[in-house]
């Protein structure tokens, strides 16, 4: 308990103190009377006790509310955790010294996914942006000990599904009603890892006109395995929740671009989950013409400027 929290409560008693002193110069009879109207004397002084008291408590409990915790650094054979008691979060690194995720105190807590048994770790920053990670037992001791319980809080998966791309195996969990805007990426192993850096290196190997990094074909990478992107033999199909576009490696000419809604984004992305490897010509956009027939949904063809729709009627 602080000390300014006990001095909320000071000023009440000792006010009151003040004003049963004042009055105890007044006589009997003006005391009787004051009761027809305010009471009688005990009352008032029980009243007085009350008050105090209900400050007193309320002092204290927003003392209480006002703590935060002091964590401090913990280091495990492959994890280091960080607390910013300041923001109230914890910044855990792996053994590489990599940054994980931020994950606020207050979702400090094993989410379980019921269909699968597995265990995450989720700390949620709003809209599209939240960090995620597969709970094992070496991570989920070390934020025991550094928060001093037992067990960690257990409660169902809720809100989020976790998916996976087909094309590579790798899991990613999804925020439900966010399909088309995000999700976070889950690398769970040493395979899932090379998988990962391999489809990075295709990304940057085989569009120099489009990707001029790695760090730019890693962002392609995580994109595909979120089903957002996909790449083809000449460029690079983008996908979200309201259209799609695709951009040639070596003639923008060739570039197209389709509004939609989400409900046509959900019925594009189970159709690519189930017909991925029987397009041959993703990057024409005759080919999904055949598609948005196939599910019965509406699009809208539009051009970033004159000259490439000039470009796509003349071709």
């Amino acid at each position: 308990m602080s000390i300014s929290g006990i001095g909320v409560g000071y000023p009440v008693w000792r006010e009151t103190g003040k004003t049963q002193r004042n009055n105890s110069g007044i006589g009997f009879a003006n005391k009787m009377a004051g009761a027809d109207t305010a009471g009688s004397v005990p009352a008032q002084r029980t009243s007085v006790r009350t008050s105090a008291l209900e400050a007193y408590r309320a002092s204290t409990a927003s003392a209480v509310r006002n703590v935060k915790p002091a964590y401090e650094t913990y280091e495990s054979e492959n994890y280091r955790i960080v607390p910013d008691n300041e923001a109230g979060c914890f910044d855990i690194y792996n053994k590489q010294g990599e940054r994980i995720g931020a994950f606020d105190y207050s979702d400090i807590k094993v989410r379980q996914d019921s269909a699968t048994g597995k265990q995450f770790l989720i700390s949620e920053h709003g809209t599209m942006s939240y960090d995620a990670v597969v709970l094992d037992g070496e991570l989920k001791d070390a934020l025991q000990n550094v928060m001093g319980v037992e067990t960690l809080e257990t409660e169902e998966l809720q809100g989020f599904t976790l998916k996976t791309h087909s094309g590579t195996g790798i899991q990613y969990l999804v925020r439900d009603g966010e399909e088309g805007r995000g999700g976070k990426v889950l690398l769970q192993s040493q395979e899932d890892i090379e998988k990962y850096e391999a489809l990075m290196e295709t990304y940057f190997n085989k569009y120099p006109s489009l990707i001029h990094d790695k760090n730019a074909a890693y962002i392609w990478a995580d994109l595909e395995i979120k089903g957002l992107a996909q790449h083809t033999n000449n460029g690079i199909v983008s996908m979200g929740f309201n259209g799609m576009s695709y951009n040639d490696n070596s003639n923008y000419k060739n570039n197209w671009s389709v509004l939609f809604s989400g409900d046509t984004y959900k019925a594009v992305f189970d159709w690519l989950q189930n017909n991925r490897g029987s397009i041959e010509e993703m990057q024409k956009f005759a080919t999904w013409q055949d598609v948005f027939k196939s599910i019965g949904s509406h699009y809208e063809r539009v051009w970033s400027d004159e000259e490439e729709k000039q470009g796509y009627l003349n071709n």
